[in-house]
């Protein structure tokens, strides 16, 4: 496939990345978030890695009563470890190469349109979904701070990259399924959620019946988890391929009273107090199963209201510890706007991929259904905000897409009338069920 640019496109490209650099290395520099809660965790693990004392959160316990295998891992960790090493325990370096992740990401972002879109490819496209990821508000904040997403998020549009890469390969090479696998297993080391990517990109396997290349992505997968399933098995004596951070959130997000967000996580104070985290976890998941079982109605209710938030104008991100005042202000606003533009413009791309050639069609739907599985991994357990920020890069793709074909005036008015409507209505549908809360937020602000 043709990669060229022009040179005026070429130079456009450049200025919009090395600007999303400074734009995040800016924020990272002028905030200096101190890590706290879960980057407080990912951060004391892996300045006790560097140190020698193994994978472990502190070392006041054993290593089997440690909090560390309840905490998203290990990949966020072993990274912070690997900049650790190298640079020293000072968080300036991994701003710097977070601030690289972003423009890295939006880089590739633009790659893969044009892998998608390609008869109807133009540069529009490309910048437009660039500029939706490297200027993200929501990103941005997330990569001045010590959180699993900036690499998670570059992961999954490197996995996406790379199997659009290798769909539209003339010769299947088996060494680009054995990088599909390592980025895919990488991703989902960072990010469970990640793990589902494989499900999209197995099915293609299967129907274009490439055995040989389904195998080698598998045991490049295999291969990074098998390290750390051993390690787990050798501390714990149970099969935990991830974290044991699952029950707790599956519990947290389904139990009597259960709103289906984070937060009230009393409900795991039934458990005594000298159980290590993979055995409350089991206990967590069967009481959550038990629950689901017994309770399907209201656990379908729940998981109405986490899709509704999921995709819920009504949820900026804004309400973190660092922000006050203007800032905090600004990041809501702006927040909510990134929302509005990305929702409405990725849903009306998506709509609009039945226009597209055959094979660019089956890709796009191949990428759409990437997209599908990210909502899928968590809305029937609990939600947050920043949840939500691993289906963006999918979204920006179908919205650079989608506002391309609104200029070129190859819109249908009652579907795009409906689409809107329809997200309008699920925001108001979420601001109405929450508005005390949201009133007492409101009054926050002023204070």
């Amino acid at each position: 496939m043709d990669y060229f640019l022009n040179r005026k496109q070429e130079i456009w490209l450049l200025i919009f990345l090395v600007a999303i650099f400074f734009i995040s290395l800016s924020y990272s520099f002028y905030f200096q978030i101190s890590p706290a809660v879960d980057a407080g965790a990912y951060d004391n693990i892996a300045w006790n890695i560097v140190l020698g004392n193994g994978y472990r959160e502190t070392l006041d316990t054993t290593i089997q009563q440690d909090n560390s295998i309840i905490r998203i891992g290990p990949g966020y960790e072993i990274f912070l470890a690997l900049i650790y090493y190298i640079f020293g325990h000072n968080y300036e370096a991994v701003w710097i190469i977070q601030a690289l992740l972003s423009a890295l990401s939006a880089l590739l972002i633009f790659l893969i349109t044009k892998e998608i879109f390609q008869t109807r490819w133009n540069y529009f496209i490309g910048l437009t979904a660039a500029v939706l990821i490297g200027f993200s508000p929501d990103l941005i904040t997330m990569q001045g701070m010590l959180m699993t997403e900036t690499l998670g998020i570059f992961l999954i549009i490197l996995t996406s990259y790379l199997f659009c890469r290798y769909y539209n390969a003339a010769e299947k090479s088996p060494v680009l399924a054995l990088w599909l696998g390592l980025a895919v297993g990488s991703a989902a080391l960072v990010r469970t959620p990640a793990a589902f990517l494989f499900f999209p990109i197995a099915v293609y396997f299967l129907t274009a019946k490439n055995w040989k290349h389904l195998f080698l992505a598998g045991i490049a997968i295999l291969a990074l988890f098998l390290p750390w399933i051993a390690r787990n098995y050798q501390i714990y004596g149970v099969f935990a391929p991830t974290n044991a951070a699952a029950g707790f959130n599956l519990l947290t997000g389904n139990h009597p009273g259960a709103s289906g967000e984070q937060g009230d996580f009393s409900v795991l104070d039934r458990y005594p107090s000298g159980l290590n985290g993979v055995q409350v976890n089991k206990l967590a998941t069967n009481d959550a199963i038990k629950f689901i079982l017994s309770n399907p109605w209201e656990f379908l209710k729940l998981t109405i209201y986490r899709i509704s938030i999921y995709f819920s104008f009504a949820r900026p991100t804004g309400f973190w510890f660092h922000l006050s005042g203007w800032s905090k202000a600004v990041t809501l606003t702006s927040s909510a706007v990134y929302s509005v533009l990305l929702f409405i413009l990725g849903f009306w791309g998506i709509w609009q991929i039945r226009n597209l050639e055959a094979k660019e069609k089956t890709l796009a739907k191949i990428f759409l259904a990437m997209l599908v599985m990210m909502p899928l991994a968590v809305v029937g357990i609990i939600i947050e905000t920043r949840y939500r920020m691993l289906a963006y890069p999918f979204f920006a793709v179908f919205a650079g897409y989608g506002l391309s074909e609104f200029l070129a005036k190859r819109i249908s008015w009652k579907p795009a009338l409906y689409l809107a409507l329809l997200l309008l209505t699920n925001a108001v549908f979420d601001i109405l069920r929450n508005w005390e809360r949201i009133i007492e937020r409101i009054r926050d602000l002023s204070y």
